[in-house]
C-alpha cells in the first residue's frame, strides 16, 4: 500500500514531474536547482560549478530548464528556498528512510522554527544544525535574517552558519537553498568550509558551548538492525513479519546487526541520558544539540512526543529543566500531513533558551498543543506548568496534554481528588499467555482440556466475550459483535499453563484492552474476567490478593469505565495502556467499605451481569450515567467538571438520531449531565429536556458505534 503524499508534496508536484521529465538522474535533478538558485541570488552560475569542482557539459540548457522550474516555483505557497531545499532530498527507499529515522522536515514546520528563533536573530548570530540533510531548516531561519538584515546577509551566511550530516550530497542540497539571496560565489564556498561531513554524535566536528542557535529535526528510531528491515532494505521486496523467509546474505545481514549493536553501545557510553534502554537517535541528538548552544543560547528542535510522555525519557525531561532558563513545548500531532506517517502520530517542538551562570534553571515550563492546516501552524492556549506541582502529581515530570488553562486544573484537581492505588489497593497485574511466544500452544479447536483465550478485541466496557470469532487469520480474521456465549479464535490446553498461571485462571479478574487511543471514541475498555479462560497479552489481568470477594474489581472496573478515568487516560495516553502508565493514574480516594464505593460496585454488578438487555433496553445507559455521576463524585468534580470532560469524546452516539434538526446526536452527554444536574440541584434543566427528546425518538445512549447492530436484533 502506498502512502499518502505529505501537503509538501502534493504542492511540489508539478515542480517534480517538470524535474523528472528533463532527467531521471539526481546529479541532473541538483545542476537545475542549483540553475534556479542562480537566478535567485544572482551569481554566476559556471563560476558556482567552477569552485565546487562540479562538471556541467551544457550551462545554457541547465539555465533553461532552471527557468521553466522556477515559474513553476513562485506559483507555489512555499518560499523558493525551502522548496528547492525539499526538491534536493536524496532519493531513498521507503526502508531506507525508516532505517535512517529519517522524517523529512515539512515546510510549514520550517517556517514555524524560524519564526521561533527571529528574536534571537542579530546581525552575528551563529546558527548550527547538526543534521542538516538538505537544509530546509537553516533556510527557513536564513529567510528571517534576510528579511531582517538583508545588507548583512552574504557576510553572515559566510562566517556564522554551519551544518553538519553524513552525507555530502545533502548538504549540497542545503548550500543551494541557503544560496538564494546570495551573489557572492567566494561567500558561499567560505560558509561551505564551516560545514563538516561527519556522525554529528561520535565525531568531535560538533563544538561544544558554541553557538547562539541550534535547530534540527534530528533523525527518530532505535538502533537497531531487525531481519525484516535488512530484506527489505537490500532486496527491495517488502516483507511482512511472521512470514518465512528464503535465501538471503546472512553473513552481510550478522555484521550490520553487529555494527548497529557497537553503535549502540558506543552511543551509551557518550550520552549519558539514553539510559538502558535501546537508544534512539533523537534523544542523542538533543542531547548534543543542547550541549552545543552557548550559555543563553536558543534551541528549537523537533522530536517525537516521546520526549515528554515516555518514561524512558525522563532523564532527559529532566535534564531540559536543569540546564534550561525558559522552555516550552508545542505538541502536534500529522493530521495536517506534515510527515509520511499516520497521520495520529504526534511530535513536539521544543523552544528552549540555555541556563548561564547569570541566570536560574526555570522553575516551570510552558505547553500549548498546535493543529496544522495548509496555510501553517495554529497555535491554542498557552498553559504553565510549575515544576514543583507537576512533579507532585506526575513525578516522572510525563507533561499531561491539556488544551487549556481550564483542563489544566482539572487535571490537577482529579489527582488531588485521589489516590495512588499500586500500593495501597495491593494490586497484582500479569500478562497471561502471549500472542505470539506461546502461539505454539494454540489450537482452533476445543477439547475438555482446553481453555478459550481471549483477545483484546473482545473486551469491551463491562462486556466480556464482545467479539465473536468467524473465520480468516491475523487481520484479515473476521469477527462480528456478540453478546452470547465466548466465541475465540483461539483455545490453549491447561497442561502448557503453568501451576500459578492455571490457579489464576480459575479466578474472577479483572481485564483490560491495552491497545487504546486517544482519538478513539473509547480509550479504556475494562470487564471482569470469569473463571474458566486465560487471556491473551493484549488484556493484562488485575486481582487483588489482600481483598475478600470481588467488590475491589467491580470497583475498578466501574471507575476505570468512566468517562472521568478516560478523560483522564487521554492526557497521557499515546498507544498503549501499560502497566507504567496505568499505574500512574489515580483512583478516588474512598474506602472500599463506604456507601460511595458499594453504590459504584453494585452499580457495576448490575451492569456486569446483563445479557441482551444490555443493547437492546434503556436501562443500560440510565445504570452507566449513575455510575458515571458516582464516579465525578468520588473524584470530588463539580457539574462544570463533567461538562468539560465530555468535550472530550466526539465519536459517541454516530449512529444514533439527532434531535430538534440537530446534525449529530448528544444522548450520550445528555443522558449523563441530566443525570448530573438533579444530583447537583441544577434549576437549569437542559440537559434533562434534550435527553428526554432522544428517549422519545428511541435513541439509545452509551452504545458504542461498532456494537449497535446488537440494539435491534438482539444477539447474534
Amino acid at each position: 500500500m502506498s502512502r499518502p503524499q505529505t501537503l509538501e508534496q502534493l504542492l511540489l508536484n508539478n515542480a517534480n514531474r517538470l524535474l523528472e521529465s528533463f532527467s531521471p538522474l539526481y546529479e541532473q535533478r541538483l545542476l537545475v536547482l542549483e540553475g534556479c538558485a542562480s537566478l535567485l541570488g544572482g551569481f554566476d552560475i559556471a563560476d558556482y560549478w567552477s569552485a565546487f569542482g562540479i562538471q556541467v557539459p551544457d550551462c545554457d540548457d541547465i539555465i533553461q530548464k532552471a527557468e521553466r522550474l522556477l515559474a513553476i516555483l513562485k506559483a507555489t505557497q512555499i518560499p523558493v528556498s525551502l522548496a528547492l531545499s525539499s526538491l534536493a532530498r536524496e532519493p531513498i527507499s521507503i526502508s531506507e528512510q525508516k532505517q535512517r529515522g529519517a522524517f523529512y522536515t515539512d515546510f510549514r514546520l520550517a517556517q514555524f522554527i524560524a519564526n521561533d528563533c527571529l528574536k534571537y536573530l542579530d546581525r552575528d548570530t551563529t546558527i548550527a544544525d547538526i543534521a542538516a540533510g538538505s537544509g530546509i531548516l537553516l533556510a527557513a531561519v536564513s529567510e528571517r535574517y534576510y528579511d531582517k538584515f538583508p545588507k548583512h546577509y552574504t557576510n553572515w551566511i559566510s562566517e556564522c552558519v554551519y551544518a553538519f550530516d553524513l552525507s555530502p550530497v545533502a548538504l549540497r542540497g542545503a548550500r543551494i537553498a541557503l544560496s538564494t539571496h546570495c551573489s557572492s560565489v567566494s561567500a558561499l564556498k567560505k560558509m561551505s568550509e564551516n560545514w563538516r561531513v561527519s556522525d554529528s554524535l561520535l565525531s568531535e566536528s560538533v563544538p561544544a558551548s558554541f553557538f547562539d542557535i541550534v535547530v534540527g529535526n534530528p533523525p527518530w528510531g532505535k538502533v537497531k538492525l531487525s531481519l525484516n528491515s535488512f530484506l527489505n532494505r537490500t532486496t527491495g521486496n517488502h516483507h511482512v513479519y511472521g512470514v518465512q523467509y528464503g535465501e538471503f546474505d546472512r553473513e552481510q545481514f550478522m555484521t550490520e546487526k553487529q555494527d548497529a549493536l557497537e553503535y549502540s553501545r558506543l552511543l551509551k557510553e557518550r550520552y549519558s541520558l539514553l539510559g538502558d534502554a535501546e537508544p534512539d537517535l533523537y534523544m542523542a541528538f538533543l542531547q548534543r544539540a543542547i550541549e552545543a548552544l552557548k550559555p543563553e543560547g536558543h534551541l528549537s528542535y523537533i522530536v517525537p512526543a516521546g520526549i515528554i510522555r515516555s518514561l524512558g525519557t525522563e532523564s532527559l525531561r529532566r535534564y531540559l529543566i536543569e540546564c534550561s532558563k525558559e522552555l516550552k513545548y508545542y505538541l502536534l500531532d500529522n493530521k495536517a500531513n506534515f510527515f509520511e506517517i499516520d497521520s495520529r502520530f504526534k511530535f513536539v517542538i521544543i523552544s528552549e533558551n540555555r541556563v548561564s551562570s547569570c541566570s536560574p534553571a526555570c522553575t516551570a515550563f510552558r505547553f500549548e498543543i498546535c493543529t496544522g492546516d495548509k496555510s501553517g501552524i495554529n497555535c491554542s492556549e498557552e498553559i504553565q506548568f510549575e515544576m514543583e506541582e507537576l512533579e507532585r502529581i506526575r513525578p516522572d515530570l510525563t507533561v499531561p496534554e491539556c488544551r487549556s488553562i481550564a483542563e489544566k486544573d482539572l487535571f490537577v484537581k482529579i489527582y488531588s481528588g485521589g489516590c495512588s492505588w499500586r500500593d495501597e489497593w495491593n494490586v497484582d497485574i500479569a500478562r497471561e499467555v502471549d500472542m505470539t511466544n506461546d502461539r505454539r500452544h494454540f489450537h482452533e479447536k476445543r477439547s475438555d482440556s482446553d481453555l478459550p483465550v481471549i483477545e483484546g478485541r473482545m473486551i469491551q466496557q463491562f462486556r466480556f466475550g464482545a467479539k465473536a470469532y468467524i473465520s480468516g487469520s491475523g487481520r484479515s480474521a473476521k469477527w462480528i459483535p456478540n453478546v452470547g456465549s465466548v466465541k475465540p479464535q483461539f483455545y490453549i490446553s491447561k497442561s502448557a499453563l503453568s501451576p500459578q498461571l492455571f490457579k489464576r485462571a480459575t479466578t474472577f479478574r479483572a481485564g483490560y484492552c491495552d491497545i487504546a487511543g486517544q482519538t478513539n471514541e473509547r480509550a479504556m475498555m475494562s470487564a471482569i474476567v470469569p473463571p474458566g479462560v486465560v487471556c491473551g497479552n493484549k488484556v493484562p489481568t488485575i486481582v487483588f490478593p489482600g481483598d475478600i470477594g470481588e467488590d475491589r474489581l467491580f470497583l475498578f472496573v466501574g471507575v476505570t469505565n468512566s468517562f472521568v478515568f478516560d478523560w483522564l487516560l487521554r492526557r497521557v495516553l499515546s498507544t498503549t495502556v501499560n502497566y507504567f502508565l496505568l499505574f500512574s493514574l489515580p483512583m478516588p480516594n474512598i474506602d472500599i467499605s463506604g456507601t460511595l464505593a458499594q453504590r459504584i460496585v453494585a452499580l457495576t454488578k448490575s451492569l456486569s451481569n446483563m445479557g441482551n438487555e444490555f443493547y437492546t433496553g434503556d436501562e443500560m445507559g440510565k445504570i452507566r450515567a449513575e455510575l458515571d455521576v458516582a464516579v465525578a463524585e468520588a473524584y470530588g468534580l463539580s457539574f462544570e467538571s463533567l461538562k468539560l470532560i465530555m468535550t472530550d469524546f466526539p465519536l459517541l452516539d454516530r449512529p444514533q438520531q439527532p434531535i430538534n434538526g440537530e446534525t449529530r446526536s448528544t444522548y450520550t452527554r445528555d443522558l449523563l449531565l441530566s443525570v448530573a444536574e438533579k444530583h447537583f440541584a441544577k434549576t437549569d434543566l437542559l440537559y434533562s429536556n434534550r435527553a428526554r427528546s432522544a428517549a422519545e425518538i428511541h435513541s439509545r445512549a452509551y452504545v458504542p458505534t461498532e456494537m449497535v447492530g446488537l440494539c435491534s436484533g438482539g444477539a447474534k
